[in-house]
């Protein structure tokens, strides 16, 4: 056992030394797990007929997780998680924790020549939960509302990225992230808000996504009346058509000389000069509580070509009388 103890001395003299050289025996400068899982440490050393005289894995340059000589001697903390290939030197740990990120390093001492060693850096993820993201409750309205959208991961987040309607969300005018973009901030809303917002989350070994479904209430926007036909003449059929934007939509009322009227449309079976004079259209949406009107001038179009033959007629009747 002395012998022993002074195989593994000899060997952590020669680690920390700095005579160690030949570099590269790793292939790759980086490992990637996920707790629980296992990952190998492999060499690109060509499998020996015989042991080495020494192997020796260290995290973090000071503690150690294997040596090896003619026995072999198990860090603390590392016993029943590694499986050493003395013909290669290469490692495998298992039971991965988030504790086990750091820098390897691996020393090999053959029969005959120096020293060599070689590094890797091992980065051990969670994988990321199912972002949490609670949509709002309340009613949004067009101008008036503002909100903060959050999203929540369990593990090491270390992209985040939001999209709207399947596009890139990025900063500016209204929209605001906060603490390294886990906080969206909306304000003040606009009808063009309404739809996906989606949270997109990730880390080497991950990836998730959480949505919420906003709808933003608006209108209504003024009213638009259609007349048809355009040219109507007295006991011709006529509509008024009112329609305006509006989230819900909108709800409609005609006012026509003290007289109210519901609906988006009002139909004259048979226009008489009674019907003739100005209609108020009035837009309503229940939810933002706004209102808004337009007004239109129903008239006989035959009336206005009547007019204007007696005016021709007049100015006729003027230049003869001139001459």
């Amino acid at each position: 056992m002395a012998s022993d103890r002074l195989c593994q001395a000899a060997v952590f003299a020669l680690l920390f030394s700095g005579l160690c050289h030949g570099a590269g025996i790793i292939p790759v400068d980086r490992l990637r797990g996920t707790p629980g899982q296992s990952v190998t440490f492999a060499t690109s050393l060509t499998p020996t007929s015989e042991p080495f005289l020494a192997l020796t894995w260290s995290f973090n340059t000071t503690t150690s997780v294997i040596t090896s000589t003619n026995v072999d001697v198990v860090g603390e903390g590392y016993e029943g998680r590694i499986t050493l290939d003395k013909t290669t030197g290469s490692l495998v740990l298992g039971n991965l924790t988030e504790e086990d990120s750091g820098e390897y390093e691996l020393l090999v001492i053959p029969h005959a020549g120096q020293p060599i060693v070689g590094h890797v850096i091992l980065e051990v993820l969670s994988v990321v939960s199912i972002p949490a993201m609670a949509c709002p409750t309340e009613n949004l309205l067009e101008g008036q509302s503002s909100l903060n959208l959050t999203c929540d991961a369990v593990g090491v987040v270390t992209n985040r990225a939001w999209k709207i309607k399947g596009k890139p969300l990025l900063p500016g005018g209204r929209f605001v992230f906060y603490d390294g973009g886990r906080v969206l901030s909306i304000s003040p809303v606009h009808r063009q808000d309404t739809g996906v917002f989606l949270c997109n989350v990730s880390n080497a070994v991950s990836f998730a996504t959480a949505k919420c479904k906003l709808k933003v209430f608006y209108g209504p926007d003024e009213p638009f009346i259609d007349q048809d036909p355009v040219g109507a003449e007295l006991e011709d059929s006529v509509t008024l058509l009112c329609s305006a934007d509006s989230l819900p939509k909108a709800k409609f009322s005609w006012n026509f000389k003290h007289t109210v009227m519901s609906g988006p449309e009002h139909y004259i079976e048979e226009m008489q000069k009674r019907d003739l004079g100005k209609y108020t259209c009035t837009a309503r949406n229940e939810i933002t509580g706004l209102e808004v009107s337009a007004v239109h001038t129903l008239q006989d179009s035959c009336a206005s070509v009547r007019m204007s033959v007696v005016v021709c007629a007049v100015l006729t009747s003027l230049g003869l009388m001139l001459s």
